[in-house]
């Protein structure tokens, strides 16, 4: 007879523990959220030839100077997050980041955006999508940076890259 109970209880248990959650509870990993700004490297000499680069930190360009990201592999693209408060997003791109400041070359980059919000669902949040993205150069002596292309000037997913950085 304990057995009987014991067994009941177990299977009330796990009846509550899954009709306890709803579909909407977990977000799906499928579903479209905010994209990532994808940034391919070029060759300068040859615009048409991957290049990759290795050695680089993305920094926010403010007083905490916060790490987004850093390479230490070489790769010809990267995926960094743009903010999602404001419609602008300034960041340091160093090259040749080892803590030697005598080779360390650092570019500022300003992403200008539109931000537009749409509801996904309870367990997702909103997605933030960016309209009519422009990507400017801070000019210095030493930009390692020699150009870029805005490749798409909307930012809706992560499949196709939405800026070309040639150096």
């Amino acid at each position: 007879m304990k057995q009987v109970k014991f067994v009941c209880f177990l299977v009330l248990c796990a009846l509550l523990l899954t009709t306890g959650c709803t579909r909407d509870d977990i977000c799906d990993p499928a579903t479209a959220v905010t994209p990532l700004l994808i940034i391919t490297f070029k060759d300068n000499a040859n615009i048409t030839q991957a290049k990759s680069v290795t050695g680089l930190s993305i920094r926010k360009n403010d007083m905490d100077s916060t790490l987004v990201l850093r390479i230490t592999e070489p790769t010809d693209s990267i995926a960094i997050p743009l903010d999602t408060e404001m419609d602008n997003t300034e960041l340091l791109f160093i090259l040749n980041d080892d803590d030697n400041e005598e080779t360390t070359n650092g570019d500022v980059l300003n992403f200008t955006y539109q931000r537009e919000e749409t509801y996904v669902n309870r367990a997702c949040g909103f997605k933030t999508t960016y309209t009519e993205f422009d990507t400017e150069v801070e000019e210095d002596t030493a930009n390692w940076i020699t150009s870029f292309q805005v490749l798409q000037t909307t930012i809706t997913d992560e499949i196709e890259a939405h800026l070309s950085i040639r150096f």
